[in-house]
């Protein structure tokens, strides 16, 4: 006979969380409450969070993967839906969990339940447009995680794989990514970092609020782009490959600001 779950209910600023554990794990709920109250002001940078969210703890990497459906993805502690937060408890991290790497994981998830409540999420498909770039860079920004995967590699990468200096071409961890998401996820979700981190600096934050609230409003991601930033979303990509190609990096300094702001759509 399986262990009786327990449900706990807790209220954060305006949000309401609904947490699902086993009784081997009432601590790693506790630990998650805290990392809560710290993380949802954090994520709620870009929007509030609009409905409650259940988030059940699991015993095992095992488990969580069952949960979600996913797959050999031994780096994945955590799965973020509109109103659902599946995390696999902290207690079974294999690399420990301090409590600030608990903070990081649920501020970055949070941004994602956040954003999907905010781009009408609930509608089945409405965020399934968002290029991985935008979704997974913005959560990492927002949560303040680093990538040893810098500019450095990134520019290796293109300069590696331009035809014109031989390479093959192939997938691109900003345009076409998922090609490359098992063998080198670090570069993947880094690179993902680093664009959206662009773009802030590019156009601000007042820009990127409004390309949520016009997915909000009904637009889907490519036309909120343009209608906030002033350019298609493969402009953007192409104008970021062409600053990293151009600076020719040494490092992954993101602290190297790019230039003149992008033009930004009005209303």
């Amino acid at each position: 006979m399986l262990p009786r779950e327990a449900e706990e209910t807790v209220r954060v600023g305006q949000g309401v969380f609904h947490i699902i554990y086993a009784p081997d794990d009432a601590g790693s709920a506790r630990r998650l409450v805290r990392a809560l109250e710290e993380a949802l002001p954090v994520a709620e940078r870009w929007a509030t969070l609009s409905a409650p969210v259940e988030i059940r703890v699991h015993p095992s990497h095992e488990a969580l993967e069952t949960a979600t459906g996913l797959k050999r993805l031994p780096w994945v502690r955590a799965w973020a839906r509109p109103g659902t937060l599946d995390v696999q408890s902290p207690r079974t991290w294999s690399s420990g969990a301090s409590e600030a790497d608990l903070r990081t994981l649920i501020a970055h998830e949070l941004t994602h339940c956040v954003v999907y409540q905010a781009t009408l999420g609930h509608r089945p498909g409405a965020n399934d447009r968002m290029p991985l770039w935008f979704r997974e860079g913005m959560a990492s920004v927002t949560a303040g995680e680093y990538h040893r995967s810098g500019y450095e590699a990134l520019f290796r990468f293109y300069r590696d794989r331009d035809p014109a200096r031989g390479g093959s071409g192939g997938a691109d961890p900003l345009s076409s990514p998922a090609p490359l998401m098992r063998s080198s996820s670090q570069f993947v979700y880094g690179t993902a970092h680093l664009a959206f981190q662009f773009l802030l600096d590019r156009a601000g934050e007042e820009s990127v609020r409004g390309l949520i609230l016009r997915m909000g409003e009904g637009l889907d991601f490519e036309e909120a782009f343009q209608a906030a930033m002033g350019l298609t979303v493969v402009e953007f990509e192409d104008e970021f490959r062409g600053y990293v190609e151009g600076r020719g990096w040494s490092g992954g300094g993101l602290s190297r600001r790019p230039g003149p702001s992008l033009p930004v759509g009005r209303g």
